[in-house]
């Protein structure tokens, strides 16, 4: 009986300890999961705005409200056998969800128009590494020209972006009183937390041809929210308004 006794009382602690053994395994593989479950969602829900702004062209989606970022460029461009110094300007920043406000200058001496634009969140992911917008733009006579005309334009940006690699903005728009169109495109790649190599596409389509400019370029993050960087825009085709820009920019964000 006692025998019968000390086995029942060995069996029910063996069973106990077996039990506590499972349970700990089992909070282990839990964890387990549930941190490589954070960490797929972490990857996948990565916002690009870890990258930094390209040099010229808008980004494709309005900035959320109360946000603005300031990119200053001083830029020398040569056309045939002239050399000329100038200044540009670019201000993007968040009015409402889902609006924001674009100010840009390619530059105050050369440049015959200033932009000033209003552009609307169409679609974005929850993340935003992916959306459409639609865009209104007033050009303003701020260079050198017999008289002042004002040009309304219409457009559509997109962006596209691969987390902790590459994002593209892109946009186009048609100007109805010069029936011709501009259009834009940024490749921002991520080489370090430092180091963002750029490259940029932007020109005009118009009934007697159509301009490329090719803009490779690198930028530094220099603090979490400013960034410096240079590079060459360079004209590929024989419609051009100059041949070579060397740029230098400065950008801060808040």
């Amino acid at each position: 009986m006692k025998r019968n006794v000390f086995l029942t009382v060995f069996a029910v602690l063996m069973i106990l300890n077996l039990s506590n053994l499972f349970a700990q395994d089992i909070v282990s593989i839990n964890k387990l999961e549930d941190l490589e479950q954070n960490e797929v969602e972490a990857i996948t829900h990565e916002h690009s705005d870890i990258f930094v702004h390209p040099f010229f062209s808008h980004m494709a989606l309005a900035d959320k409200p109360g946000e603005a970022s300031f990119r200053f460029t001083g830029i020398q461009r040569k056309e045939g056998q002239n050399l000329s110094n100038d200044f540009g300007l670019h201000i993007e920043a968040g009015l409402l969800p889902g609006l924001g406000l674009h100010l840009r200058t390619d530059g105050i001496k050369n440049e015959t128009f200033s932009e000033a634009m209003l552009m609307y969140n169409v679609f974005t992911s929850d993340n935003e590494n992916f959306g459409i917008s639609i865009f209104g733009q007033l050009s303003i006579p701020t260079g050198k020209m017999s008289n002042n005309i004002y040009k309304g334009l219409f457009g559509v940006g997109i962006k596209k972006a691969f987390p902790s690699f590459v994002v593209f903005n892109g946009d186009i728009h048609y100007d109805p009183k010069d029936d011709m169109a501009e259009y834009e495109a940024s490749f921002v790649f991520k080489a370090s937390e430092l180091l963002y190599p750029i490259i940029e596409t932007r020109g005009e389509i118009t009934r007697n041809g159509t301009s490329v400019y090719l803009l490779p370029a690198i930028k530094f993050r220099i603090q979490e929210n400013q960034t410096i960087g240079t590079g060459f825009q360079i004209a590929l085709v024989d419609e051009r308004e100059y041949d070579v820009e060397a740029v230098l920019q400065y950008g801060i964000e808040f």
